[in-house]
């Protein structure tokens, strides 16, 4: 094998299919992307229609291997979100998936501790009963609202294991995406059926669960007609993108810490033992005997999007005639505010949050605002609350997890940014330092299948050659300062709003105003 052979890597997000081609020293020969929407026609619901995925790869993957000869792609790996699609007996999807922002199966999280007792669930999957992130409380909501849905459906599958599926005919999960369902015991790599009869869930509609390196199938000759690729080629079980992102990073030893910057945030670090933190994620990692930390944090590109929506709309022409990327000109604004943003401080729950208080009714709250303030504050104030929400699990890494973090790789669209990744460095006390691919998670899932038919000996062969750091940013100490002084604030400012959030949220109030008092619905 040599630099003339490929490897293909796909990753299903949140927003679109995004597809890469590497040669096997990492090098980027082939690239494309395709979108879809999400589905949100009742509040408090996420959607997305599965058929849409399909249509997204087959795009992306013709445009990314439209300038090179398939027929030397060795392997095909695949990454995704999480979500529930309930499939046939041909993998076609029954209805739309059901995503993880999806909060219609809170009051199944309630059944679960009910059923089951919640210690047990996190000893045995090394996961907490919590809304959003997990499979199983979206199974049941499926189980008793859609019954007849649940009953025809051959198996209940994650946006990979569906991908996987069309291309191949066969219907895997593979052990890092089985990890977040709360039906997979993460220390003997198996369903756990004890948990399956008290739910009466029958194991046989589950997909079968398969180490993420390990061949899951081999591409139709259907689906090379269809696509362009080879009939034949391997397709590897794959992982969640996390793990992807991992890789990727060449992040792998414990210790080690990365952080991808998207819609929202993960903060990762392996562990060596299966020590796991409640406030976590937690899922197998591609090593033998090694797990990955999670740290999901909802609101981080998706405050910074809202800004932009609703707040930025002269940047945006400014950006459209310049050609200029908006968030940039956003992002030098918040330049000019000082380290702390003259004391203003914002909690980035936007859309619930997850790590580390797992709240879905947390909502957005930008204190300590004065006359004295501009919009420039405001810019900084987001991009900091950002900021220190990773610390917030950083601080629970090192100081309940034990681990030493001195350096931190940064991923994802932010990657980029040199204004946040400044301002994320200055508030962590540590260095950041950018990755020149920024779609971790896309590369993660090639060399993933690289490792799994043996084009590289190993993990640790395969990110020597493939990971390329960009930038390091060194935290500025009279920054640093500021931020130590704001970060308590931070931390001690939701506790006692807590109960109002959950009010808020069960408020009966107008959805939608259309012109005055007597004109809502």
């Amino acid at each position: 094998m040599d630099n003339a052979s490929y490897l293909l890597g796909i990753d299903i997000g949140g927003t679109g299919a995004k597809v890469g081609v590497f040669t096997l020293d990492g090098t980027p020969v082939g690239s494309g992307y395709g979108e879809y929407r999400m589905i949100s026609n009742v509040p408090g619901q996420a959607e997305h229609d599965a058929d849409s995925w399909w249509e997204a790869t087959i795009e992306a993957v013709k445009e990314a291997i439209s300038d090179i000869d398939s027929e030397k792609i060795l392997a095909i790996g695949v990454g995704c979100t999480n979500g529930l699609i309930a499939v046939d007996r041909q993998g076609r999807p029954l209805r739309s998936a059901i995503m993880l922002w999806d909060q219609r199966a809170l009051p199944e999280v309630d059944r679960i501790k009910r059923e089951l007792d919640p210690d047990e669930v996190f000893s045995r999957t090394g996961n907490p009963v919590a809304p959003g992130a997990y499979s199983l409380p979206t199974i049941l909501w499926l189980k008793h609202n859609e019954p007849e849905i649940f009953s025809a459906a051959h198996k209940l599958m994650v946006p990979g294991g569906y991908i996987v599926a069309r291309m191949t005919g066969e219907f895997t999960i593979d052990y890092s995406r089985a990890s977040t369902t709360l039906l997979f015991d993460i220390k003997k790599l198996q369903w756990h059926e004890p948990f399956l009869q008290a739910l009466d869930i029958p194991v046989e509609k589950l997909p079968a669960p398969l180490p993420s390196e390990s061949i899951a199938g081999k591409i139709t000759s259907e689906i090379a007609q269809l696509t362009g690729l080879k009939a034949g080629t391997p397709v590897l079980a794959g992982c969640m993108d996390t793990v992807g992102a991992s890789i990727g990073s060449g992040i792998m030893e414990p210790g080690e810490c990365f952080i991808i910057m998207g819609t929202a945030a993960r903060v990762s670090s392996p562990l060596s033992t299966p020590k796991f933190d409640n406030r976590f994620m937690n899922c197998t990692h591609v090593l033998p005997n090694r797990w990955l930390s999670i740290g999901a944090i909802n609101g981080v590109g998706s405050s910074l999007r809202w800004i932009r929506d609703n707040f930025a709309h002269s940047e945006q022409a400014v950006a459209d005639i310049t050609k200029r990327d908006v968030y940039t000109l956003l992002t030098e604004q918040a330049a000019l505010s000082p380290p702390g943003s003259k004391g203003l401080v914002f909690l980035p729950y936007m859309s619930g949050e997850r790590t580390p208080i797992w709240n879905p009714y947390a909502r957005g709250v930008m204190f300590g605002m004065t006359l004295g303030h501009n919009r420039r504050d405001f810019m900084r104030a987001v991009l900091e609350g950002a900021a220190f929400a990773i610390r917030h699990v950083v601080e629970i890494l090192e100081k309940d997890g034990g681990l030493d973090i001195q350096t931190v790789r940064i991923g994802g669209a932010a990657a980029t940014n040199v204004v946040w990744n400044q301002i994320i460095a200055d508030t962590l006390g540590k260095t950041v330092v950018s990755l020149t691919e920024t779609h971790t998670e896309v590369l993660g899932a090639a060399v993933l299948a690289g490792v799994g038919i043996g084009a590289y000996k190993d993990y640790h062969e395969a990110i020597a050659q493939v990971v390329v750091v960009d930038r390091k940013f060194q935290p500025d100490p009279q920054a640093h300062a500021a931020y130590n002084q704001l970060f308590p604030i931070y931390k001690e400012l939701y506790p006692p709003l807590e109960d109002f959030f959950a009010r808020v949220a069960n408020l009966d109030l107008p959805q939608v105003w259309i012109g005055n008092e007597t004109q809502y619905k």
